[in-house]
């Protein structure tokens, strides 16, 4: 009989240490983002897809087309085409095509490329309907930085 008493207390204990750890947790603030409407605050250095930014007063990015970054690509995501201006001795890309579906943000491409022309966007939603939406020309795009991200690029890469 005092082996069975013992047992229901040790039981009860037991169960008050579940209910407490329970507890402590269930008046904790969460810690879960409701996704799609608030989203996460993602560091400077995240991977997204890639881009290649343009300085908003000359209109102009920084690529050369020395294709660099295609050589360090281990998938060939990456392909240019150059073109060389009247009276510039330094080339531009006329297309630099980015092939978002073997692309493995490995990063090697933006590591590469010795002028900065090319990041590293804060961008994960990269879902498409359609499969030609993910050969993207970087050249064409124009696209301008926002945030935290310009504010790194500008501080790692200077005007030379």
């Amino acid at each position: 009989m005092i082996k069975y008493v013992s047992e229901i207390i040790k039981g009860i204990i037991s169960l008050m240490q579940g209910l407490g750890v329970t507890l402590k947790h269930a008046f904790r603030k969460p810690i879960t983002l409701q996704y799609p409407d608030v989203k996460a605050d993602l560091p400077v250095r995240v991977r997204g897809r890639l881009v290649m930014p343009i300085d908003p007063e000359k209109n102009d990015n920084r690529c050369t087309a020395c294709n660099l970054c295609v050589k360090a690509c281990p998938n060939l995501s990456i392909r240019t085409e150059k073109v060389v201006e009247d009276g510039k001795a330094k080339p531009k890309a006329a297309k630099y095509n980015y092939n978002l579906a073997t692309c493995m943000f490995c990063n090697l491409c933006v590591e590469a490329c010795p002028f900065g022309a090319i990041i590293m966007s804060e961008e994960y939603e990269l879902a498409v309907r359609d499969k030609s939406e993910l050969m993207i020309d970087l050249v064409a795009e124009k696209y301008v930085l926002k945030g935290k991200k310009e504010k790194y690029f500008l501080t790692k890469y200077k005007e030379e």
